[in-house]
């Protein structure tokens, strides 16, 4: 399973990163862009055949997890 993980807050400056399974790491310079970036690559990753999530860190510090269609799942 590949995990997507957005980050509520940047790493500095305009910087926002998108961890993969937290190794890798892609920044972005809005959060909108790292979403963006972490559902596409999700779908994609499903379109090949491996399962993949996204986790998305909210306000109130909370990681919730949404499908490659970026539903969110229970």
């Amino acid at each position: 399973m590949i995990i997507f993980n957005v980050p509520y807050a940047p790493l500095r400056f305009r910087a926002w990163s998108v961890g993969v399974s937290r190794q890798d790491h892609s920044e972005f310079e809005t959060r909108q862009d790292a979403v963006r970036f972490a559902v596409s690559s999700a779908r994609n990753s499903e379109h090949e055949g491996k399962a993949a999530l996204v986790a998305i860190e909210g306000v109130d510090g909370l990681w919730r997890l949404f499908d490659h269609y970026a539903k969110g799942i229970a």
